[in-house]
Order: C-alpha cells, then sequence, then structure tokens
C-alpha cells in the first residue's frame, strides 16, 4: 500500500472515530478500481447534467464526476455528515448534494442522466431489485441516460445478482463496463 493510501486511510478512520459510521467504508477509492471505471466512464459520457449515486457512503463516486448537479443518497446519516467535510475532486468544484434516502421505502424524485447503485444491492432481493431499476428506468432516467449497477457472484455475499435477470422486460441496452474481484461485474442499462 502506497503512503498516499495509507493517509487517506488514516484520515478515513479519525472521521469514522468522528461521525461513528460502519467500518467498511474506510477504504480509500484507489482500492475499489470498480469505482475508479465508473466515474471515467460517466465522465465520458455526452450528457452530464444530472447524477445521482444511490448509497454513496461517503460520495467516492459522486464527488469525482463532473455533472452540473450531482447527488449523493445513503441510508447512514453518519457517512453522510462525514461525507459532506471530505473535499470536491471535478475541475469545476461544483458541490454536492448529500441526503439520506432508505432504498427501496425512499421514492427518487427528478430525472437524471445516470443513476448509479453500486456496492450495496447484493443486500436486496433481485424481486425488488429489478423492480425499482424498471422504475427508475421509466420515470427517474432522461433520454439517453443510463443506470450503473454491479452484480457479484460471491456466496460470501446474500445474493448474486443476474444482469439478464435485472434488465428483462425493459427496454434497453446493456453495456459491461468491466469485470472485477470476486466476480464483480458493473453494467450500465442504457435507456
Amino acid at each position: 500500500m502506497s503512503i498516499r493510501n495509507l493517509i487517506t486511510k488514516a484520515q478515513r478512520k479519525v472521521l469514522q472515530l468522528v461521525y461513528r459510521f460502519d467500518g467498511w467504508h474506510v477504504s480509500p477509492l484507489s482500492e475499489r478500481p470498480y469505482a475508479f471505471d465508473i466515474i471515467t466512464y460517466c465522465n465520458n459520457r455526452k450528457e452530464r447534467n444530472n447524477f445521482v449515486e444511490i448509497g454513496c457512503g461517503l460520495g467516492d463516486i459522486t464527488r469525482n464526476v463532473d455533472y452540473i448537479t450531482r447527488t449523493g443518497y445513503d441510508n447512514d446519516a453518519k457517512v453522510l455528515r462525514a461525507a459532506k467535510v471530505l473535499p470536491s475532486k471535478t475541475p469545476k468544484g461544483k458541490p454536492v448534494k448529500f441526503d439520506v434516502f432508505n432504498f427501496p421505502e425512499s421514492g427518487l424524485t427528478g430525472t437524471y442522466d445516470v443513476i448509479t447503485m453500486v456496492n450495496w444491492i447484493h443486500h436486496i432481493e433481485p424481486v425488488v431489485l429489478k423492480k425499482y431499476i424498471e422504475q427508475y428506468f421509466k420515470n427517474n432516467l432522461a433520454d439517453n441516460g443510463e443506470i450503473v449497477i454491479d452484480t457479484v457472484q460471491d456466496k460470501a455475499y446474500r445474493y448474486n445478482h443476474n444482469i439478464e435477470f435485472l434488465s428483462a422486460g425493459i427496454e434497453c441496452t446493456v453495456y459491461k463496463i468491466g469485470d472485477y474481484a470476486r466476480q464483480r461485474e458493473v453494467f450500465a442499462i442504457k435507456k
């Protein structure tokens, strides 16, 4: 591990002690190559008006995409308070809005170019996740918009999702962004 990663991890550990959020949020962005690829993929889109990440944790993805509006939702108010003190990485320094969101109870409002849900959906039953992907696709995705999700094929996780099942019945194109450790695959479900 590099010195920079050690410093980042130490800073996040201090934030965890102060704000008392779950320890798995402490890992730096550099330890999650799939997140870098999501950021790059989203920043290479032509339409970059509105971005939302459901389950943003400390907001590493949300803070690093270059969109006019960026929103990070999480069900843990403590991690969101910590996310608000971390600096934004985009060149223009556009502010990020962070707010509490309890999936699936909270209703998603607004229209987005990208809706991202990664690194937590393995806790959600496939039928429930599929229902909300369909709902967000229909009601909250802009023309030419995309929903970015990950699937993991690792029995240590509660649910191992199948992209064919999750996207079945939706008039969409599925694009694979990449393959990662623990048989994680990241996909864009494109309108």
